[in-house]
């Protein structure tokens, strides 16, 4: 009874804690960087379980095509890092996205109506056309078209016992569909190829079935034609010997099934070929998520390390550097490794050496801290513009005072002059 209650406890949390798909979406659109800011992505997240456990799959697309995934356990805000998890839920994941989009754009050949065609042929293969054939058989007494029926008898069983299989294997394959669809498990992505290729299977046989039965309801009309018998009778011969019109209603199945093979192939064996493109894709997705971090998100550590005065290393960075503060700063050697510093890891960043930018970002809050640490001068720094404005005015002055006579004349070198006058 407590073990019960225990697992009712257990499933009852892990619903009421569930990540809805809009928090998944706000998640990877807003309050993370692991994409890129034109990646484009389902917001139609796939809930899909992995062994024991429940994970959002989300497909990344371009052009209504799929160019990767990511993954985020169902109750946490991150992402899914083994390869080995990734990859099954990745290939489980495209195979759902790409069965709904081939389904929504062309002719499904799994649905209850071609199913409900070899149920009607099924009755009619098995009553109505031996029927028929056995009043023909009954109305002769010729050996060659005696045998014949006989022989067409035992293929119409094989046919009727063919198209309950197809019926069956279509009911199985249609509520196996619908539930991997509703409930995807990872345990399940191949066993839906195995159902699905089970019908193929299925429809070429009885397809191969058939015509053996056309070429054989042709052998029997040449049979009639040339027996000696009445000509009446041998129309009526004839028309018994007919195929039942509900064999040409599968043809355009035989014709369907061939095309959804073909994709169904196409989709599994994609689905093989690029997920290991997929999976390495997300460590690349953690790096520039990490990346991002490093330069623009809060970081407690570099806050304290700063005096409480910067959160992350885009904003110290901002103020440190400013016009009005640069050449305030004691530390102007760390200054200059600050610059150059910040600069690759914006450069290697947008590169997308997500692992050189980290790298440079931890060197350039390094700097930062010595900046900050070392703080600014206590006076203002001598300003060298002063300086240069001084010996200007002081030349001006002395050469002023070198040539003074020049420019001042005295009083007694007015008269004298006016006197030579």
């Amino acid at each position: 009874m407590k073990k019960l209650v225990l697992v009712f406890l257990l499933l009852f949390f892990s619903c009421v804690y569930a990540l809805s798909a809009g928090e998944v979406n706000n998640f990877l659109k807003s309050e993370s960087h692991y994409l890129e800011p034109n990646q484009s992505f389902s917001e139609t997240p796939f809930f899909v379980k992995s062994g024991e456990e429940n994970f959002w799959v989300v497909v990344l697309i371009s052009e209504k095509t799929p160019t990767g995934f990511v993954a985020l356990p169902s109750t946490e805000k991150k992402l899914v890092e083994s390869d080995t998890v990734n990859r099954k839920l990745f290939r489980t994941a495209y195979v759902l996205y790409s069965v709904n989009s081939y389904k929504s754009n062309s002719q499904w050949i799994f649905s209850n109506s071609n199913k409900g065609k070899f149920d009607t042929l099924g009755k009619i293969l098995s009553s109505d056309v031996p029927f028929k054939l056995n009043s023909i058989k009954q109305g002769t007494t010729d050996s060659s078209i005696r045998n014949k029926v006989d022989l067409m008898n035992s293929m119409l069983v094989l046919m009727s016992v063919k198209s309950s299989e197809i019926m069956d294997a279509f009911d199985e394959t249609i509520s196996f569909e619908l539930d991997f669809t509703l409930n995807p498990d990872t345990d399940n992505t191949d066993e839906l190829k195995k159902k699905y290729e089970n019908v193929f299977v299925l429809l070429q046989d009885f397809k191969n079935l058939k015509m053996d039965y056309s070429l054989s309801v042709i052998e029997l009309k040449k049979l009639i034609s040339d027996a000696d018998i009445d000509a009446s009778e041998k129309q009526q011969f004839l028309a018994l010997a007919s195929e039942p019109s509900q064999l040409d209603s599968v043809n355009s199945i035989f014709s369907l099934s061939e095309d959804v093979s073909q994709r169904v192939d196409e989709i599994y064996s994609a689905s093989n070929a690029n997920v290991i493109l997929w999976v390495d894709n997300v460590s690349l997705m953690i790096e520039r998520n990490s990346a991002y971090d490093e330069i623009y998100s809060e970081d407690n550590g570099f806050y304290s390390k700063t005096k409480n005065n910067f959160l992350n290393l885009n904003d110290a960075y901002v103020f440190i550097v400013s016009e009005e503060n640069f050449s305030y700063w004691k530390e102007q050697t760390k200054l200059s490794s600050l610059k150059q510093d910040f600069s690759e890891a914006e450069k290697a960043f947008e590169q997308k050496n997500y692992s050189r930018s980290i790298s440079f970002s931890k060197k350039a809050k390094s700097d930062a801290i010595v900046v900050v640490g070392a703080g600014f001068y206590e006076t203002e720094p001598f300003d060298f513009g002063f300086l240069i404005i001084g010996l200007v005015g002081f030349l001006v002055l002395l050469i002023l005072f070198n040539n003074r006579k020049k420019f001042f004349k005295s009083k007694e070198e007015t008269e004298i002059s006016e006197f030579k006058f």
